[in-house]
């Protein structure tokens, strides 16, 4: 990855100076070792402080989280703490005066790779004095080396809603109750949830307002008073509530022209008068809507046909949408106030970082210096500090600093046309090296319903591509981001339509005389190793092998085993999603279906998982065993529902490249 300094000429801003370059010498033509394709990022987070003297930074150290205080101007660490418990690590982080900040808390279980919020929040000093826990269910516990009092404990978890940027002892939260299910906490959908004031140095809670029903979000506007409630309904449409600024009275707000399926508020206008809000036209890709309240009239803004919206950018006190942006490949935005200070930075930053995409972190209240994230599909992400004067960006931190961009490979958006004659998109990623006709190896994303292959850094994906595999992934129909009518059009058609589309995306490659039609593989994680399995079941000649990871393969078993059906909200959504008749599910599901298998399998699973269980491979494999189908299987004792430790990581990886080279690779 090239460190470098930008300097921004004023007259022009396409002219750039390096320096301070550093690289890996070996461009497009080195092989990346395992091992570090499977470390773990190094960078979390990096936020300045309100007067820009101080980076307050949360980052890995030896597996563990810390949270660091950085002089801005020496870059040296000042001081750091740790975060309380096991698999705990900083989520985000708001600096709520020059000398206070405030972090939540997130957690990973053993059955499951994803990370969480626990509800809590902690507080600490610049000089990471008074570091301590002032919201959440160990609130309660004794502290020491500290002068805030004992807390109450909160058996619940709560939301940020607004920093109160014009309050330097305060910020805003939602608390949401939790109950007991089953052993393990959960948020009551029963329970309202209420508004508080929460003092950041002595945990203090001052109520404010309850919401006025169930499964309600809170809205403020940019005066920091709650304004809206969106209450999720029980058939999953949505519902508002509003309240006028001075009065304590809630009241429907019914949204004239809109079917109330998936409206999504986002923020009030600058003069708290209108409400920005997206929703689908026509079942199809969300529009972006400006509401007046008054005249309870709506204007679209911004719509894009074939892709949803799915970038929010605010203002800088957090509060206000000032842009939006849709992805197909390189993001691409729509700036609703093209007037705004951060909107013009972004532009500027945007033109600046060609060919990458840009967060802009925080910014000193002065204007003068801002963070800015830079990331790209062959770059997993580096830190700048922005100075809006000189117009130079000074180069901090990497998320992974060992690895280069001239040494990954880039994504290539396409779109294809499925046999039904729809247009679907994903992402094609050429492999290290010339060839003719590729090597390939299908990824199908895991969910699958709400989740999307994006164009950024992906480890998977370089790995194999660096190894001389060139990777496909497919938002095949289910998938979400492009429209409703895309992703409901899979409810029911796992391994059927999801599926052929897919197999369609493939067949295209072969016509079009790009991948070797002999050596292809298809391999996924969760849904994306029942996608693997089923590919070798739908269409038994179009791969030579298939890599199951953490995946299901016995539909019907879902809905006996594993934590989805632990609510009723997850066991509605697989009414829903996979339908309830047996005969059926049986016919979509590997573990019934393995005499049609002619490919190679590689199944890999978590002991620990309780999405997908372990008893969803054993169903598999006593299938395998009883049909006197081969397989070569590895189980991880310490993981779950994906694989955190890094030595697990390049195990999984390790395997997965031998059983590739040995089935589809170069001989």
């Amino acid at each position: 990855m090239t460190k470098f300094i930008l300097c921004f000429l004023l007259s022009s801003i396409s002219v750039i100076t390096f320096a301070n370059t550093e690289s890996s010498g070996n461009k497009k033509n080195i092989i990346i070792s395992i091992d570090d394709f499977a470390k773990a990022t190094t960078y979390e987070s990096v936020k300045i402080s309100p007067d820009g003297k101080h980076l307050a930074v949360a980052f890995n150290q030896k597996g563990k989280s810390v949270f660091a205080i950085i002089d801005k101007v020496s870059k040296q660490y000042l001081c750091s703490v740790g975060t309380r418990g096991y698999n705990t690590s900083v989520g985000d982080i708001y600096w709520v005066n020059d000398n206070r900040i405030v972090y939540t808390v997130d957690k990973s279980l053993p059955w499951d790779n994803f990370r969480f919020s626990t509800g809590e929040l902690y507080g600490v000093n610049a000089d990471c004095s008074k570091h301590d826990i002032i919201f959440g269910y160990r609130a309660g516990e004794k502290t020491t080396g500290t002068l805030i009092k004992k807390r109450k404990a909160m058996n619940g978890s709560q939301r940020v809603i607004n920093i109160l940027k014009n309050d330097k002892k305060h910020i805003l939260i939602q608390y949401y109750p939790w109950h007991l299910l089953t052993n393990t906490w959960y948020i009551n959908p029963n329970a309202t949830s209420k508004i508080y004031k929460l003092n950041v140095f002595s945990g203090k809670l001052k109520y404010i307002r309850s919401l006025p029903q169930k499964n309600a979000e809170a809205l403020t506007d940019n005066s920091g008073k709650v304004r809206l409630a969106i209450v999720k309904n029980d058939d999953d449409s949505i519902s508002i509530k509003y309240r006028e600024l001075n009065s304590d009275k809630w009241q429907d707000l019914a949204l004239a022209g809109f079917s109330g399926k998936d409206i999504s508020p986002i923020s009030f206008s600058k003069d708290n008068k209108k409400l920005y809000l997206t929703s689908s036209i026509n079942n199809g890709t969300s529009g972006l809507y400006e509401y007046d309240l008054a005249l309870n009239k709506s204007k679209l803004l911004f719509h894009d046909q074939q892709v949803d919206i799915t970038q929010l950018i605010k203002d800088f006190n957090k509060n206000r949408v000032i842009a939006v942006g849709t992805e197909l490949a390189l993001p691409k935005y729509h700036y609703i106030e093209p007037d705004d200070k951060k909107a013009k930075l972004h532009k500027l930053l945007r033109k600046a970082f060609s060919g990458s995409d840009i967060i802009i972190t925080s910014q000193s209240d002065d204007g003068k210096q801002a963070i800015v994230y830079v990331y790209a599909d062959n770059n997993p992400g580096d830190y700048y500090l922005f100075n809006t004067e000189t117009k130079n960006a000074d180069y901090l931190l990497s998320r992974k600093s060992w690895l280069y961009p001239e040494d990954l490979q880039p994504m290539e958006e396409r779109s294809f046309t499925t046999r039904d004659n729809n247009t679907i998109h994903g992402y094609f990623t050429k492999p290290r090296g010339k060839a003719k006709q590729y090597p390939l190896v299908v990824i199908p994303h895991g969910g699958p319903h709400g989740v999307r292959d994006y164009w950024q850094y992906q480890t998977e994906v370089q790995l194999l591509a660096n190894r001389g595999y060139a990777v496909l992934q497919v938002n095949f129909r289910g998938s979400g981001g492009f429209g409703l009518a895309h992703q409901e059009a899979g409810y029911g058609k796992w391994g059927t339509l999801m599926q052929d589309d897919i197999t369609d995306a493939v067949n295209a490659l072969i016509t079009d005389n790009i991948v070797d039609k002999n050596r292809m593989c298809i391999y996924g994680g969760s849904y994306g190793g029942y996608s693997a399995l089923m590919g070798t079941i739908r269409t038994p000649d179009l791969f030579k092998c298939a890599i199951g990871s953490v995946g299901v393969y016995d539909l019907p078993l879902m809905f006996k085993e594993g934590d989805i059906t632990n609510t009723k909200s997850g066991l509605a959504y697989l009414k829903n999603v996979l339908g309830e008749n047996q005969e059926d599910l049986k016919q979509r599901s590997p573990s019934y279906n393995v005499d049609k298998i002619k490919a190679n399998i590689l199944l890999i699973h978590g002991k620990q998982d309780e999405r997908a269980p372990i008893e969803q491979v054993e169903s598999l494999k006593s299938a395998m065993d009883k049909h006197n189908k081969k397989y070569q299987y590895l189980e991880i004792s310490d993981e779950g529902h994906g694989y955190r430790d890094p030595k697990n990581k390049a195990l999984v990886f390790k395997t997965i490249l031998s059983f590739l080279d040995e089935n589809i690779g170069i001989h």
